[in-house]
């Protein structure tokens, strides 16, 4: 029911941009026989509540569940195949030469070490795992234009020289759908199909969890403010680890296989 309410009527043919009790039980098949003082008892045993709105809405895609549904087919593909059909998550990151602020040991009473850096310097990763194996490709720029972003995704395709056609799930970025990006893996004959996320909705993108696993285990309270490119070095030994992949990183980002 709050998956449901979560998103707009209008997904599901009603003429309504927000939910009344007659359209939640028009809705939902097991309360078509219910009143409406008792579903708005049921609301409230179930702790949900009629709130006001807020200026800023998460996802507000009106095809949020056909996105999605395209996904969820492109996964059940590489998983009946998975010798011809490959699924990625890809997104980009960008870190900092100043370490990020974060919890960190010290005796009690104690102040908590200092995060120190000289100037600020960034740095682009973009990166995909598969859902397969967990495997992570990833690669660092100085910025992913359309140019670098053609070239990303050259160098994901090599990683999969058996593959009939590989599945990218990626966000609505102006860049990942470019015409100059779409146009160099037209002119390729690439084997790369990208998928559109849903708008504003990074929690439909397990690979944000690779980056917070990266900001955790790297990047927070690191000692390398002053040595930006041991940093980067470090950041490259980091993903090559991931390489091969392991049903850890399936099970860390949410990513466990799926039943038969």
């Amino acid at each position: 029911m709050q998956e449901i309410l979560h998103h707009s009527p209008l997904l599901y043919g009603l003429l309504r941009s927000n939910w009344h009790l007659p359209s939640v039980r028009q809705v939902i098949p097991w309360l078509a026989t219910m009143s409406l003082p008792g579903i708005c008892k049921l609301l409230k045993r179930l702790h949900v509540c009629y709130k006001r709105g807020r200026a800023h809405v998460h996802s507000p895609d009106a095809l949020y569940d056909q996105k999605l549904a395209a996904i969820s087919n492109a996964r059940m593909l590489a998983h009946s195949a998975p010798e011809e059909v490959v699924f990625l998550y890809e997104d980009e990151y960008t870190f900092f030469s100043r370490p990020l602020v974060g919890r960190c040991y010290q005796p009690r009473g104690g102040k908590g070490t200092k995060a120190t850096g000289a100037e600020l310097v960034t740095r682009r990763i973009a990166g995909c795992v598969d859902v397969a194996s967990g495997a992570v490709i990833a690669r660092q720029r100085d910025r992913f234009n359309v140019k670098e972003m053609a070239r990303f995704f050259s160098y994901v395709e090599k990683h999969y020289p058996e593959a009939d056609v590989i599945y990218i799930a990626l966000d609505n970025w102006p860049v990942h759908f470019h015409g100059y990006v779409s146009d160099h893996l037209a002119a390729r004959h690439s084997r790369i199909r990208l998928l559109r996320l849903p708008t504003y909705a990074p929690w439909t993108n397990p690979f944000e969890k690779v980056w917070l696993k990266l900001s955790r285990e790297l990047l927070t309270q690191h000692p390398y403010g002053t040595r930006w490119p041991d940093l980067k070095a470090l950041i490259t030994r980091w993903f090559d680890e991931l390489r091969e992949g392991s049903a850890e990183m399936l099970h860390e980002i949410g990513l466990l296989p799926l039943e038969d």
